[in-house]
């Protein structure tokens, strides 16, 4: 099943407010009318929503590549692709090699009102690969360069990818390293749609974004390799 995004639909009621009729008054008995009373109709929260409960926390393991890491409450947990995302879509500087490992995606929307839709943390290796095809792989656009990470206290190279038509809709944060011949590598994702004048949806903004990398970040800093 192809991975929908986590897009809130909003639909806005306007109510009409009328005044009763009040009974036809001579010029010199009138007396004051009362203006009616107009709620204030609010425009919607920035606030994020609190966290769900469910699904609960989990432990994601990989026996076989030795890697482990957190999954938290309100996140899925999946190994086989296309149940709840599009590894190629999503992770598009891998190469077709790669195979997917796990993937955890956010449950609920923490920020609602905005143009948030998605975010995903990967785990994939491409088996039988060289060092420097896997330094590689962490690709950096411009004005950025490729900096290095440590994970668990291993050296991971870091860059990211950007992709959108009209606007950013997808943000990647990419991490590789190169163990026991084969390239690991880890996804930070953030999908998002075009707001604005295309949309009418509030755009995100840059302190929401930085919260969701950092829901994606704590996940990132819980991984552990078993296998030397």
């Amino acid at each position: 099943m192809n991975r929908l995004p986590i897009v809130l639909r909003r639909t806005i009621v306007f109510c009409a407010l009328f005044a009763p009729q009040l009974p036809a008054q001579s010029p010199t008995a009138a007396s004051p009318v009362a203006k009616p009373h107009l709620p204030l109709l609010g425009g919607p929260s920035n606030a994020p929503v609190p966290d769900p409960t469910t699904p609960p926390a989990t432990t994601f393991k990989d026996q076989r590549y030795g890697v482990t890491f957190q999954v938290p409450v309100g996140w899925t947990l999946t190994r086989h692709d296309a149940e709840v995302s599009t590894f190629a879509f999503d992770v598009r500087t891998a190469p077709t090699i790669d195979q997917m490992r796990g993937v955890a995606t956010i449950a609920f929307n923490p920020h609602p009102t905005s143009t948030f839709s998605g975010a995903l943390f990967y785990f994939s290796v491409a088996p039988r690969t060289t060092e420097t095809q896997c330094r590689n792989q962490a690709s950096a656009q411009a004005p950025r360069t490729v900096t290095t990470a440590q994970i668990a206290g291993t050296p991971f190279t870091h860059g990211y990818d950007e992709h959108g038509t009209i606007c950013t809709e997808a943000r990647d944060e990419i991490y590789t390293a190169y163990r026991n011949n084969a390239c690991y590598r880890f996804d930070l994702v953030i999908n998002t749609f075009c707001g604005g004048d295309v949309s009418g949806i509030r755009d995100i903004t840059p302190a929401e974004l930085n919260a969701v990398g950092k829901r994606l970040q704590s996940i990132l800093d819980s991984v552990t390799f078993t296998m030397k």
